[in-house]
């Protein structure tokens, strides 16, 4: 017989003795302790929350009343010097008692000159500097200066920066260049061992200004003791290449005199040879009177006669004087000069000549050239292009001058001019 299936109540389930627990029970008992662990985190989270709120609060509130303040942040320094916790105004007056009044060594090979910063036209710019100070921290995002102020402040050393007057600059540097700087010597011409010789020239020194303050501007700091000003060497501007040639006679005069006036003739050899060699470049300019210097016993100088107007007479008339004489050498170089620029086309310029008073006898009338220190003199420039030079000889009873060149080689002379073979001391 066949059995059928019939459905099973729930009750008949539950009732049974023979049936498992249903599963249903422990979940639902479990469900309330969930729930409890659930909330506290919630609680511990809330409340980490509110300190971290509170925290975040109470620095806030310490980052603001600081940024209100005026205290500049820990840990700034300008130029080395620390600034933490000052003030503007104390800051100001730090910097300026440290880095208000610098100088610094301007070397050069030869000397160094201490120079006040201030007259080479460096002013310190404290105050901006300060302001820089004064607003680390302050400007900027909020997260950065709370972070830099209060969270991890880190050293924040600042420069001091200088502003630079280039007129006052070049004015005082212009002023050292003068203290520094030696000329050139020229090559010249001179008489030695009896003849002519070329001294060589002798390099100068100066300073390059623009390259010095240059390198002033881009090497100095504060703390800069000294520093190496640039420096070139200056050619002269006559060098001993230029001075090569051949000596020419240019031009010659001469004039007697009675030897057996012992002072006269004394006075002739002692004036001629102190302008015997007198070399003249190119624009230079012969000075009688500078050439001799005053004619005093010292120098050899005696007694003869001399024209002289006495005051209130109307006409000169010959006394005893020192250095008698003297007027023959100096016409004789006038009339040396006249006949050098007959033979060249007037390449000699005389710059000053008077005559004399009464008629002299030793050159022709209205062709001499008085001579009395200091007020009379008898002067002549070069307007060669090349030296030229005196020489003078005395022999018996004639005084010699001759005008000479030192001509380059391949310079062209006027027809007219008879060119020496002799040399020039032979005279």
């Amino acid at each position: 017989m066949s059995e059928s299936l019939l459905p099973v109540s729930p009750e008949a389930v539950s009732s049974s003795p023979s049936a498992p627990a249903p599963m249903a029970a422990p979940l639902t008992a479990l469900a309330p302790v969930s729930r409890r662990k659930s909330s506290w985190l919630q609680i511990a989270a809330l409340s980490v929350a509110g300190i971290v709120v509170a925290s975040g609060g109470a620095i806030l509130g310490v980052y603001s009343s600081w940024k209100s303040g005026e205290q500049i942040a820990r840990g700034v320094s300008v130029q080395g010097q620390d600034l933490s916790g000052l003030t503007k105004i104390e800051a100001n007056a730090l910097l300026q008692k440290k880095f208000g009044y610098m100088s610094i060594d301007v070397q050069t090979p030869e000397h160094s000159y201490r120079v006040p910063l201030s007259a080479l036209g460096g002013v310190p710019q404290i105050s901006r500097s300060v302001e820089n100070a004064y607003w680390y921290g302050r400007a900027g995002s909020l997260p950065d200066n709370v972070v830099r102020v209060l969270v991890r402040p880190a050293p924040q050393p600042l420069n001091l920066s200088i502003a630079w007057s280039k007129g006052e600059m070049r004015r005082t540097m212009a002023v050292l260049n003068r203290k520094y700087r030696t000329p050139g010597q020229d090559a010249r011409l001179v008489f030695a061992d009896g003849g002519l010789q070329v001294v060589g020239g002798i390099q100068g020194r100066a300073l390059n200004v623009g390259a010095t303050l240059q390198r002033l501007q881009q090497q100095y700091r504060p703390e800069l003791a000294s520093f190496k000003a640039v420096t070139i060497a200056t050619s002269p501007r006559v060098t001993a290449a230029d001075l090569a040639g051949t000596d020419t006679k240019l031009g010659e005069y001469q004039t007697r005199f009675d030897s057996d006036l012992r002072g006269r003739t004394r006075n002739i050899h002692v004036a001629s040879q102190a302008i015997d060699g007198s070399v003249l470049m190119p624009g230079e300019t012969l000075s009688f009177n500078r050439k001799t210097g005053q004619r005093t016993w010292e120098k050899g100088y005696r007694m003869a006669h001399i024209f002289e107007t006495k005051p209130g007479a109307e006409k000169a008339e010959v006394v005893d004087g020192l250095a008698g004489g003297t007027c023959q050498v100096s016409s004789t170089l006038f009339n040396a000069v006249r006949k050098t620029n007959k033979a060249n086309g007037r390449q000699l310029k005389i710059v000053e000549r008077e005559t004399h008073s009464l008629p002299v006898t030793y050159v022709p009338s209205g062709l001499d050239a008085t001579v009395a220190w200091p007020d009379r003199d008898f002067k002549f420039r070069n307007d060669f292009a090349f030296p030229i030079y005196v020489r003078t000889a005395v022999k018996g009873n004639r005084l010699t001058i001759g005008i000479w060149g030192r001509l380059p080689n391949g310079t062209n002379l006027p027809s007219s001019t008879r060119l020496a073979t002799q040399k020039p001391q032979d005279m």
